[in-house]
């Protein structure tokens, strides 16, 4: 028996994981709508995995996720379309090493504006398209980082502080990102009610090959050629057959409000699954990309 094939728009899809896994499930037999903040990057890398695969179905977009205006741009040219999108994978991220806080366009921090907001807007405005299909799923990419005792710099989200305009280090504006992805994700199920759509939100584990591009010097030597032989690392092959899995598993047809570990459930935080902590979140991330009357 074949597969049912299904429409799978995946960010962070020109390099990394994003890309890698957009590849996997190109070549299995689904059509992927390939998205990268560079055109040329996108392009590039749809025509490397044509040029292996010359008969998969995969198409090249580009939208800057540090900007609300582009995210809304983007989803307006796709709602254009008409089309069902089966899965939502939000891949894309950002993890910063300067302790210099960066702010984008529309001066938010930037780890918080990539890693949450632009997924958080990108899934509101796409949810006509998720409607149209028979069976949808939202999946977010979150980190075991968010645990307490973690090591380095300790998760610390202040709703008097969300964007850490007071004690900036980027190791908690990451941490801190990939709780709030857990309080958008466990929300988003909450509120979708009967609505044929899933939200799930996955570890795919340490990759350092990847991990190694938000790095310079000694620290990118290190995350490229040495730690990836360390028991802890996960490959880029066994963190895509993880994401594979969560993108389109039948196992996983009608099960939402989770959290993985791999291929596997596992219990995110205490603080992560705090109903009314998601529910603020929800409301600050409403009011920070203007979308309140959006989901």
């Amino acid at each position: 028996m074949g597969i049912v094939t299904k429409t799978v728009l995946v960010t962070g899809g020109g390099r990394g994981l994003g890309r890698a896994t957009a590849e996997k499930l190109a070549v299995v037999g689904h059509r992927v709508i390939l998205v990268g903040r560079n055109p040329a990057a996108a392009e590039a890398a749809v025509e490397e995995i044509r040029g292996s695969h010359p008969h998969v179905q995969v198409e090249a977009r580009w939208v800057d996720l540090s900007s609300l205006a582009q995210v809304r741009a983007f989803t307006t040219t796709e709602a254009d379309r008409g089309e069902p999108v089966d899965v939502l994978f939000h891949i894309a991220g950002v993890m910063q090493t300067s302790k210099t806080r960066r702010l984008t366009v529309d001066g938010y921090e930037e780890t918080l504006a990539v890693n949450v907001l632009a997924p958080f807007l990108l899934t509101a405005l796409l949810l006509p398209a998720l409607e149209r299909s028979v069976s949808a799923r939202v999946v977010t990419v979150s980190s075991r980082l968010h645990l307490p005792g973690s090591r380095g710099a300790p998760v610390d989200f202040d709703f008097d502080d969300p964007q850490l305009e007071r004690g900036y280090h980027p190791d908690r504006a990451y941490k801190n990102s990939k709780l709030a992805v857990l309080w958008f994700t466990y929300e988003l199920q909450r509120r979708l009610g009967p609505r044929r759509i899933t939200a799930n939100s996955v570890c795919p584990g340490f990759v350092p090959t990847t991990a190694a591009a938000s790095t310079t010097g000694v620290m990118r030597l290190l995350m490229s050629s040495v730690m990836p032989h360390m028991p802890f690392a996960t490959s880029v092959d066994e963190a895509t057959d993880s994401l594979v899995f969560m993108a389109v598993d039948p196992s996983l047809e009608g099960v939402g409000g989770k959290f993985f570990g791999e291929r596997h459930p596992m219990e995110s935080s205490p603080q992560s699954r705090d109903t009314e902590q998601s529910r603020r979140f929800w409301e600050l991330a409403e009011r920070l990309t203007g979308s309140a009357n959006e989901h």
